[in-house]
């Protein structure tokens, strides 16, 4: 299935994602419904691992989202103007 929209999930169950589109990352990303506090001197991410984005694959497991942005709003939609 495609992510229609950007979404902070609220459940996630063994969910992967196909993030090549956005990040050129060739590998599936898990994803998490847990937020996670960035350390100190650790890099931000480019996606954080509790949001999937519109465009996007999802290879494996199931989640609950909360839509954060739609249409060219979306980081898909920035990339496109």
């Amino acid at each position: 299935d495609v992510v229609p929209a950007d979404m902070r999930l609220i459940e996630a169950d063994d969910v992967k994602v196909a993030e090549m589109a956005l990040t050129g990352e060739p590998d599936d990303v898990n994803k998490t419904a847990k937020m996670k506090t960035k350390k100190p001197g650790e890099p931000e991410k480019l996606t954080p691992e509790n949001m999937v984005f519109s465009g996007c694959s999802v290879t494996n497991g199931k989640g609950k989202g909360i839509v954060c942005q739609t249409g060219m709003h979306t980081r898909i939609g920035r990339i496109a103007q």
